[in-house]
């Protein structure tokens, strides 16, 4: 199982923040993921870093290590900016992006506060958020594809193109993700775990893109025990499918930790 790490820019200043991925980048973590939130109080700290401008500093300060989004909400920019951004951390990292997408809180909730404090609009039901979501993708394909013309608009594309995985909390948004993209990525704690991952691997069975690989990944909260490749919860999780695993800081980070997690 590859075995991930994702630190928390709320509770870490931008020093901290480095040192931490130059030592798991060290110590062989495959792929460093960043959250996508623009109020830090919502990561129990007092300030944070944006999305793509700390992937972009983390792609000039290392040299191996991938580089995540988990997830960056569909809402929270125009899917062509979006796009763009993601094409730039891509190039500036020489192809080591992973793009983590969502579709989003519904308003109202703790998690839509910023949006509301910063003017954007959230889809005010989920087949809404879900349609905005399948359209910021059609937007991905369109900037993505390969220029049209000598006189297309020059905007940044990306080399390779970076896998797409979809942060997944329901059935319909995990036949979404089966159908349109590379991977998902559940919460370990989940609920219907074992429902949204078979759920995935059944569309994409029955999907246009069934002979490409798909990528099922959790995330969970960081814990020493699950070193362990042994660890019952580590079976368990392959049991189901799962070939990822993103170890979450939410709390400032262990160095020692790091360091040895892989050993």
């Amino acid at each position: 199982m590859i075995v991930d790490i994702q630190l928390n820019p709320a509770v870490e200043p931008w020093p901290r923040l480095i040192e931490g991925v130059l030592a798991a980048e060290e110590a062989g973590f495959d792929t460093v993921w960043v959250f996508d939130h623009f109020d830090g109080r919502l990561l129990r700290g007092t300030t944070t870093l944006e999305c793509f401008t700390l992937l972009g500093a983390y792609a000039a300060a290392t040299s191996r290590i991938g580089l995540g989004s988990m997830v960056v909400n569909m809402a929270n920019r125009n899917p062509g900016v979006m796009a763009m951004a993601a094409a730039s951390v891509q190039q500036i990292s020489g192809g080591r992006l992973r793009l983590g997408l969502g579709a989003g809180a519904a308003p109202g909730t703790m998690w839509s506060a910023e949006h509301r404090d910063l003017g954007i609009e959230l889809g005010r039901t989920v087949a809404d958020r879900h349609a905005r979501f399948e359209a910021g993708l059609d937007e991905l394909d369109r900037l993505w594809s390969p220029r049209a013309s000598d006189d297309a608009p020059a905007y940044p594309h990306p080399t390779p193109r970076p896998p797409v995985y979809v942060g997944v909390n329901s059935v319909p948004l995990a036949q979404l993700a089966a159908r349109r993209c590379d991977g998902l990525n559940v919460r370990a704690t989940h609920d219907d775990l074992e429902l949204l991952l078979d759920t995935a691997r059944l569309a994409r069975a029955g999907s246009e893109r069934a002979d490409q690989p798909f990528a099922m990944s959790v995330w969970t909260m960081w814990d020493d025990a699950l070193a362990d490749p042994d660890h019952p919860r580590r079976r368990y999780w392959a049991s189901l499918g799962v070939d990822r695993l993103v170890m979450t800081c939410l709390d400032p980070y262990d160095l020692d930790a790091i360091t040895r997690f892989l050993r």
